[in-house]
This record gives structure tokens, C-alpha cells and sequence, in this order.
């Protein structure tokens, strides 16, 4: 496919509206080990043109993980908003996302790095086990503005078959995902109009994931992890099989100013084919094509697209 064509050229990371910076960097930097490589202030105007939203200002901060161009965007708006996308992290309520994927090479530190910091564990080491075999043990744990960061130990497999960073207390981030009420509709717009590779799909059944997650009954899950298993923060969309009217619908809070995970950020060529295949699926498009001066990047040139699931996707333009 050529550039002209539209593709997805890699996936990058989350971006986070925080009404604690401070805490969330303390997370992010002092925790996890990421490097903040770039920051901005925002007028209104460029609040509403980026983000899509009012603002009186906003200041937006680049972090990475050193050795990798992965990392989060931290935004404070101006001010900030009342309302957290996901209240405690926690819970089964869908349509938005919720989890920041990383691999341990020492979860018992990551667990005592989470614990001296003052970040709440909910849980050390929930079971995953998948029908091929492989089997993972999960810390949770609770950031600021209901963002959850889970720490991923293989118990079996190599944690260098999913990130680069292997042999860190905390790898580059793997992945963001979240759970969707209709998986069908996502699934097509990563496949169909965004053409973004799946790495990996898998079902499991946990009595201790499904008790972490605030559930009696063990979930049959079933997920998606689109984008490259390597190199790119993949979008994970996940279904807890559970019927309809029984889990909380978030997708009119999974917006920006709000507080929590408000998007993802994917870097593309041919940005306008791109757009055009998402009007034609009927794809809202909030924020049209915009340029905007940001020091690690030059000059950017990005619109936001939400995804039938209510997610964010800010696709910036490469070069």
C-alpha cells in the first residue's frame, strides 16, 4: 500500500487528561521510567482545534519510554473538568478505555516501586492462562483520574516476543484497551477502515481476573489486540461476554475535557484518504485536520476520528 493510499504507520501510546500532572508524572516518570521529551501550552483556540473542546488554555507534555518513541500525552485543561471517564478504574463498564499494558521483568519490584510511591495494588498477580498454553501473572494497579496500569509477567513465553524493552521493571507500553459493548463495529473500523493489522486475538476463562474486576460469575473473554506485536502500542478491545444492560455504558464521558484516558495517538501517511474512508463508514470525525507547532515533532498535522466504540484516535500526520 502506498503512502498516498492512507495506512496506519505506528501506534504510540495514550493520551491521559489529568487534573493531577504532578501525580500522574510522579507515575509515569519516577514509577514507570518514562522521560518527558516535550511540553506545550495551549490557548483556547487551539484547546477547541486539537482537542475539540473548551478550554481557557491547556498544557499538553510528551512522555517516552528512553529507547523507544512510545510513551503518553499528559493534558491539564483549563480548567479542569469535574468528571472522571472511569470512577475507581475498576469495574466492567464499557466503551472506554481502561487499561495501560506493560511487561516486568521483576514484578515484584514494579509491585514495591507502585507500593513506595503511594499507588493503590488491586491486585499482585491475577492468573492468566490462554488455550495455547501460555500463562501470565497480572499486578493492577490504581493512577490518578481512574487510569489503571497493569504490570504482565510471563510465567511461560518470552516477553521479548511482545515488547522491546524486555529486561525492565516496567517495558514500553504494550498496549491500551478497554471493553466494548458490540465488538463487531470495532473490530471492522481497525480492520476495514483504518487497515490496522490484528497481532493477537485470544479467549480465556479466570476466576481471579473476573473477582478483580468486581464480578461473582468467572467472564468467558474474548479480545483483539490490533496493530504490530512488537513495535507498536497495540489497541486491545476486549468483550466479558456479558449480556447487554448489565455493565455501564461510558462512551458519552469518554471525551476530553474529562478526566482518564481520553484517546490513543497513531502516527499515518496520506492523512485526508484516511479521513475520507472514515466518512464513508460513518465515522465521527470531532476535530478536523489541524496544524500545530510541538517541539519533539515539529510541526503537527492531526485530526481526531471516534471509533463506534467511543474512543478517540488522534491520527497525526508523518513528515
Amino acid at each position: 500500500m502506498t503512502a498516498t493510499a492512507g495506512r496506519v504507520l505506528s501506534i504510540d501510546g495514550p493520551i491521559i487528561s489529568t487534573a493531577e500532572l504532578a501525580r500522574q508524572r510522579e507515575l509515569f516518570e519516577t514509577v514507570i521510567g518514562m522521560q518527558c521529551i516535550a511540553e506545550r501550552q495551549l490557548d483556547r483556540d487551539e484547546v477547541a482545534a486539537f482537542f475539540g473542546c473548551e478550554a481557557d488554555s491547556a498544557r499538553l507534555l510528551q512522555l517516552v519510554t528512553p529507547g523507544t518513541s512510545i510513551g503518553v500525552w499528559l493534558v491539564q485543561f483549563e480548567p479542569v473538568s469535574t468528571i472522571t471517564i472511569r470512577e475507581g478504574g475498576v469495574g466492567v463498564a464499557c466503551n472506554a478505555l481502561k487499561m495501560i499494558d506493560f511487561f516486568t521483568a521483576n514484578r515484584p519490584e514494579a509491585i514495591a516501586r507502585l507500593r513506595r510511591h503511594g499507588f493503590e495494588l488491586v491486585s499482585e498477580g491475577a492468573a492468566i492462562d490462554l488455550p495455547d498454553g501460555t500463562k501470565y501473572l497480572e499486578a493492577h494497579a490504581k493512577g490518578p483520574d481512574g487510569v489503571m496500569i497493569a504490570a504482565i509477567e510471563p510465567l511461560t513465553g518470552r516477553a521479548a516476543d511482545f515488547v522491546t524493552l524486555a529486561d525492565r521493571t516496567f517495558s514500553e507500553v504494550q498496549s491500551s484497551s478497554g471493553p466494548v459493548g458490540d465488538f463487531e463495529p470495532v473490530r471492522d473500523f481497525y480492520e476495514q477502515v483504518l487497515g490496522v493489522p490484528m497481532g493477537l486475538q485470544y479467549e480465556f476463562e479466570s476466576e481471579s481476573f473476573s473477582r478483580m474486576v468486581g464480578v461473582q460469575q468467572t467472564l468467558r473473554i474474548r479480545a483483539n489486540n490490533y496493530g504490530r506485536v512488537v513495535e507498536d502500542v497495540m489497541l486491545g478491545i476486549i468483550h466479558y461476554g456479558l449480556p447487554p444492560g448489565t455493565y455501564e455504558d461510558l462512551r458519552a464521558r469518554a471525551r476530553p475535557p474529562h478526566r482518564g484516558i481520553i484517546g490513543v495517538r497513531l502516527s499515518v501517511a496520506g492523512l485526508d484518504t484516511i479521513l475520507a474512508r472514515c466518512t464513508d463508514a460513518g465515522i465521527e470525525m470531532p476535530c478536523a485536520p489541524v496544524s500545530m507547532p510541538f517541539a519533539a515533532s515539529g510541526t503537527l498535522r492531526a485530526a481526531a476520528v471516534r471509533a463506534p466504540h467511543g474512543v478517540w484516535h488522534w491520527l497525526i500526520e508523518s513528515g
